[in-house]
């Protein structure tokens, strides 16, 4: 059986692990931001992490696997969403390119939204699933097919879709727009943006019907890094129809 096919399984956290300090100092960092959570969605957040280490070992996951780090970096920075997103149980969210669960789990963990998790790489979301159900996360489903794909079949289904850096602005910008809804929001967390990428993410908004509504930027603590919270709003329809053929947003840009 080959590597994409096996079976993933999730080995209980040894007790030997701090997982009180760990939830502490995630709180204390949410905190330090104005974002409030539970200790409980914080401990399972930071049980996400530990499990994403464990298949890491088995399945390329993450680059990241200092926990100091990760807390930051994967787990802070999806939690960095929320102030943006303000989510209510009854909203559909979709986070596309999820590779191991972020932002999707963590924002899973805090919230009582439905949120579908995509990716187009099978062995990411088999991962995704185990985690999910380690976690005991109901409101949060793992899915694998590409985008353009699933925008096909479902239509306007999403009042919320959240990206981190899986690809250029212009390109999220075209994903999302046959996604969402009216009036939906498209959220996108990314290093600091080129030029080029602003004025060419800014141009397609205007093809897709996006208008840019609000930025934030803030740091990282312990200096690693910078990042620009984008927020669009579906404000009108697209110029083209969308979505293009798969595999087209990459390489022929709107803009």
């Amino acid at each position: 059986m080959s590597q994409e096919q096996r079976t993933i399984n999730i080995e209980p956290i040894s007790s030997d692990v701090d997982l009180e300090g760990m939830t502490k100092a995630l709180v204390n960092y949410c905190d330090s931001f104005g974002i409030s959570i539970s200790i409980e969605a914080a401990r399972r957040c930071i049980e996400h992490f530990l499990y994403v280490i464990q298949v890491n070992q088995v399945i390329n996951l993450t680059r990241i696997t200092d926990i100091d780090e990760g807390i930051v970096l994967h787990i802070l920075d999806s939690l960095m969403f929320l102030p943006s997103l303000n989510l209510h149980a009854s909203e559909h969210v979709l986070d596309m390119g999820t590779g191991a669960g972020y932002p999707g789990l963590p924002l899973a963990a805090t919230s009582n939204a439905d949120i579908v998790l995509l990716d187009s790489v099978g062995k990411k979301i088999r991962a995704v699933s185990a985690f999910i159900d380690a976690l005991g996360l109901e409101n949060a489903h793992a899915l694998h097919t590409r985008v353009e794909d699933y925008a096909r079949e479902n239509p306007s289904s999403f009042d919320c879709v959240v990206a981190r850096a899986v690809a250029p602005l212009s390109v999220l910008l075209e994903y999302a727009a046959p996604l969402l809804k009216k009036d939906g929001r498209l959220v996108v967390s990314k290093a600091p943006l080129s030029d080029e990428e602003r004025s060419s993410g800014l141009r397609t908004a205007k093809i897709t019907g996006f208008v840019l509504s609000d930025l934030k930027e803030f740091e990282l603590p312990c200096n690693l890094g910078s990042r620009q919270m984008l927020t669009f709003v579906k404000a009108g329809t697209s110029k083209v129809k969308l979505p293009r053929a798969t595999g087209l947003a990459r390489r022929k840009p709107l803009a």
